[in-house]
């Protein structure tokens, strides 16, 4: 077998530049939604305050990962550096700050701290001496959470996927449309008080996103928060 040369680019020169809050802007920055607690307490009573909130995260790093025969050994590679293995069909996996969801059979994308994403590419590119690829796609995404007694009535309006919970469980992905756009939906927690489901659309759609569930939550008295810049 030929040896393959592949380029990496280091997108962060300088670590300290993910540090400054100026460095890295968010999708819906311009929007300027209210900020989230900075605590955790804070938050959860802020989220049942409400029946309906829409949460814009904070720039993660995303890496999607492809492997085919080489599916097993970057799996191991993970588990090794991220401490969680690969996720199995239409399901994610989850460990400290890192996540994992199935996109397709030969397809993963992997959340992980902004200032890690380099650093966990070379690492599995380092791991695994066999077909892979790896591609930061940190910058291209918005991750929007949609939480509260009322998510599932917007998500129900929105997309034509049957997001009931007794389908739709914990842990689970799909790849489907979001009104007109393309999404990743996961249920991250389908309590009725305590419902959160995750959205990763394109960054190009995230006003379109907004606005979107802006008029689909309108009755539920949506309450829009970001909890990064």
């Amino acid at each position: 077998m030929e040896n393959i040369i592949v380029s990496i680019i280091d997108q962060y020169a300088s670590p300290s530049t993910l540090i400054d809050a100026n460095g890295v802007q968010s999708g819906l920055a311009h929007a300027r939604l209210g900020q989230a607690p900075d605590t955790t307490a804070d938050l959860v009573a802020d989220l049942q305050a409400s029946s309906l909130t829409l949460i814009e995260q904070a720039v993660d790093g995303l890496l999607l990962l492809r492997a085919n025969t080489g599916a097993a050994a970057l799996s191991a590679a993970l588990q090794s550096r991220c401490g969680l293995a690969r996720s199995e069909r239409l399901k994610s996996t989850e460990h400290a700050r890192y996540c994992v969801r199935w996109m397709s059979p030969d397809c993963w994308l992997l959340s992980c701290p902004l200032e890690e994403a380099f650093e966990i590419e070379t690492a599995l590119r380092d791991a695994v001496n066999e077909p892979i690829a790896i591609v930061n796609v940190s910058g291209g995404y918005s991750v929007l959470h949609l939480c509260g007694a009322d998510a599932q009535h917007v998500l129900m309006k929105s997309t034509g996927y049957d997001t009931h919970p007794e389908h739709f469980v914990e842990g689970k992905v799909v790849n489907t449309t979001f009104a007109k756009a393309q999404v990743t939906l996961r249920a991250i927690s389908v309590d009725e008080d305590n419902a959160r489901y995750e959205i990763v659309v394109r960054r190009s759609f995230a006003d379109y996103m907004l606005t979107w569930l802006q008029r689909a939550g309108q009755e539920y008295g949506l309450k829009c928060l970001a909890t990064g810049v």
